[in-house]
């Protein structure tokens, strides 16, 4: 019986001798909240079709290679302009008709204005001659002919004043006339001079230095010569390289955790990955879907950092961000394995005298492999995976 029971123990001592346990341990924890985010230019102007009257599509002609590095005023894009250039024509041909027109009217005016000048001068002649004739006192002329000569110079009179009121109305209609013509000379004028400034806005130009960065559409396209774009489309984005900064994506669970001011690690990625230090300067006021297709919400939060002398960044690279939020100097950690997690509830397994049992334990933190407990366990404690 004794020979049985020593075997039994033996078996039983083997059997926990060869469990794998792990010792609750006391360590200094950072609590991190990890995002992504793409790097970006402090400063941007962004480059789309330029306003031009009844036109809605345009299509490019020239387009600056991307990543190219432009000074204000140089060319960006240059959108097509023959429909604007038909217009021109059309109006251009329009305002040299109203030009001649003018040019004859003001000649028809002038004859016309000769021609009734001319008309009050004779009539005045006449005016006088027959006012000289009745005024004549001559006894040896009949009554019939003094009357006569009264009637002359009576309707001298009205002729002179009828030529006299026709050069006045014509004057003042001359006015009026050239008024018009000159206006619609001015209109078409003006016309042609915005069909111009419109042909000359289809060039687009850079408002600023910096690098050419071209802008995808809806569908992930971007722009190349010969497409065409709506307008208020946006096709390139002109960036300050030398003005960075990191627009990062916080989860909305991590949003509470997120705050102005903290220090953060920045690891963009590339063919050597870059590591970098920042702050976080500024937060997005609303929540927003991260992406189309990826309905997660998310706001946004800008990064600020040194940008480095000797390593070239370029807006549009990703990175991916660390931010400690928390340092617990004194945590009780295990690892992920050693713990059970169900409901939201966890449990360890304890070694016991005869058997082992499940003891609940309270989770603070789960980070990655490392679970932070908050109460259940002391420093010490052995555990069995």
């Amino acid at each position: 019986m004794n020979k049985y029971c020593a075997i039994i123990l033996l078996v039983f001592l083997s059997a926990c001798e060869s469990a794998p346990t792990e010792t609750v341990k006391l360590e200094k924890v950072q609590l991190v909240v990890t995002a992504s985010g793409e790097l970006e230019s402090k400063q941007t102007a962004m480059i789309a079709p330029p306003s031009v009257s009844r036109m809605w599509q345009y299509q490019i002609k020239q387009l600056t290679p991307e990543n190219t590095r432009v000074k204000k005023g140089q060319m960006i894009v240059a959108f097509d302009s023959k429909k604007v250039m038909d217009r021109l024509i059309d109006k251009q041909a329009d305002l040299e008709r109203a030009q001649k027109e003018l040019e004859n009217k003001k000649i028809k005016e002038t004859e016309s204005e000769q021609e009734l000048v001319l008309n009050v001068a004779e009539k005045k002649m006449e005016y006088e001659k027959t006012q000289r004739k009745a005024d004549i006192i001559d006894n040896s002329r009949s009554e019939n002919d003094r009357r006569k000569s009264v009637i002359d110079f009576t309707i001298a009179e009205n002729d002179l004043f009828l030529a006299k009121e026709k050069l006045k109305f014509h004057l003042n209609n001359k006015v009026l006339n050239l008024k018009l013509a000159k206006g619609k000379v001015n209109r078409l004028t003006a016309d042609v001079n915005d069909f111009k400034k419109d042909i000359e806005r289809l060039k687009v130009k850079a408002p600023i230095d910096g690098m050419v960065i071209y802008r995808a559409n809806w569908q992930g396209e971007k722009p190349a010569v010969g497409e065409s774009v709506q307008f208020g489309q946006p096709i390139v984005e002109l960036a300050v390289i030398e003005q960075m900064q990191l627009k990062a994506q916080i989860s909305e669970p991590e949003s509470g955790k997120i705050k102005l001011n903290q220090k953060v690690k920045i690891m963009i990625d590339g063919t050597q990955e870059i590591v970098l230090q920042g702050e976080i300067v500024e937060l997005g006021r609303v929540f927003r879907d991260k992406s189309s297709q990826d309905k997660r919400r998310v706001f946004d939060a800008i990064i600020a950092f040194a940008q480095p002398k000797d390593i070239v960044i370029r807006p549009g690279m990703t990175a991916r961000i660390e931010v400690v939020t928390q340092v617990i100097n004194n945590a009780l950690t295990l690892s992920s394995q050693a713990i059970k997690l169900e409901n939201g509830k966890g449990s360890v397994r304890m070694t016991g005298v005869f058997s082992d049992h499940m003891l609940p334990v309270d989770v603070a933190h789960i980070l990655g492999d490392k679970v932070v407990i908050k109460s259940g366990l002391s420093h010490g404690d052995v555990v069995v995976l």
